[in-house]
């Protein structure tokens, strides 16, 4: 029986994956969605919510709200609660801009500057493919003082970290979000996941592996033992082992299992699916649906991710086509892009559909948010090209 125990302790120490962190982005407009979406494709990063990494890459004043610039300034505390924070060139301005001198008491000196051409290059901490940043074009930080240099370009610090409290603060001197919206350039992409994958690190399978270990003695003493309490505990753990077996089945045995094989079949033909929706559908609890839709994401089948306040499932792949079914299954935005399309202005569309301004807006700003349509400099909307 201890041999056995031990054989399984080795085992899930060789399967189960280091507990990583969970990184989230902030954005102020949707001039940062391209390079979210760019990144989301080789990452696991959230828009929004709560992570130990939070990425504000561009938190452009011209766009914050007061509730968005509140969220910007809380960014120090954030770090100091033990949070690693990234920002990017615009969002350190946005700071000077609301709090002046708030980066020189963090014993930061900083130069909001031009260098010409700078080659961002990767290093042995950094992989990613070397791209030319023009900071004449987009600006370019020069940062001093405490901050410690992560990676380096020539002579300027492209990367920067300070540790503030029980986090960091991290900056990088330039502002990938514009570069990549204008260039599209996947090495820029590249460079932020880079970054992520630096801090998300993750607990070593050695320590893993001796914590299994270690337990294991105890383990078998309850295996073998005759008490009443320690049997009852036996139970649990027999539980538990067959609990773990089954999430950690191989791939190709996830769909033999009837329901989530439906649940699957269900998602690829709907496009989307939410836990509500599968518990809904195959009469399931709330608890075993979001289960099944776990084991198919671990597995590769499926991905998620939150539209507005709902956490969408959908397959591999099609994060976009997802996102659009999700909206469009609200007829009144069915019939508001369907307006937009035909030209219509937001008072049209009011008069025409019975709804006050406010609500034609508001679901005007969530088609926009998701990057359905786009507005114009004259306040009128368009349908994006891809739509």
């Amino acid at each position: 029986m201890v041999r056995k125990l031990l054989a399984i302790a080795f085992i899930l120490v060789l399967v189960l994956p280091p507990v990583t962190s969970t990184a989230i982005y902030l954005y102020s407009d949707q001039g940062d969605m391209p390079l979210y979406e760019a990144i989301s494709e080789k990452e696991k990063v959230a828009p929004g919510g709560d992570g130990d990494i939070i990425l504000a890459l561009d938190l452009n004043y011209g766009f914050l709200n007061e509730s968005m610039r509140e969220k910007a300034l809380a960014l120090l505390s954030e770090a100091k609660a033990g949070r690693t924070v990234i920002v990017g060139l615009n969002t350190l301005r946005t700071l000077e801009n609301d709090r002046p001198g708030i980066l020189g008491v963090l014993g930061l000196t900083i130069n909001f500057t031009k260098t010409g051409l700078v080659k961002i290059s990767p290093n042995d901490h950094l992989k990613f493919t070397s791209f030319t940043y023009d900071s004449d074009t987009y600006g370019i930080a020069l940062v001093g003082g405490k901050a410690k240099p992560v990676l380096l370009s020539g002579d300027i610090p492209v990367v920067s970290e300070l540790r503030v409290g029980e986090g960091r603060f991290v900056i990088i001197a330039i502002n990938p979000s514009a570069l990549y919206l204008d260039t599209k350039n996947p090495a820029v992409a590249e460079f932020v996941v880079a970054i992520i994958r630096h801090y998300k690190g993750g607990v070593p399978l050695t320590s893993v592996a001796i914590g299994a270990l270690a337990s294991a003695g105890a383990v078998a003493y309850a295996l073998n033992s005759h008490n009443p309490r320690i049997q009852r505990f036996r139970e649990f753990l027999v539980g538990l082992v067959l609990a773990l077996g089954a999430y950690m089945l191989p791939a190709r045995e996830i769909l033999k299992n009837e329901v989530r094989r439906g649940i699957y079949e269900y998602v690829k033909a709907k496009g989307y699916t939410t836990v509500n929706d599968v518990a809904s559908m195959f009469s399931i609890s709330r608890t075993n649906a979001k289960w099944h839709l776990s084991v198919l994401k671990r597995s590769g089948y499926v991905d998620e991710t939150e539209v507005g306040n709902t956490m969408i499932f959908y397959p591999a792949g099609k994060r976009r086509e997802a996102i659009k079914a999700s909206l469009l299954e609200n007829r009144t935005r069915r019939e508001i892009l369907k307006m937009v399309k035909e030209g219509k202005s937001l008072s049209e569309i009011s008069r025409v559909l019975g709804l006050s301004k406010s609500t034609v807006h508001y679901n005007l700003s969530i088609l926009e948010e998701y990057g359905l349509i786009k507005s114009r400099e004259d306040g009128s909307y368009e349908v994006a090209e891809d739509t």
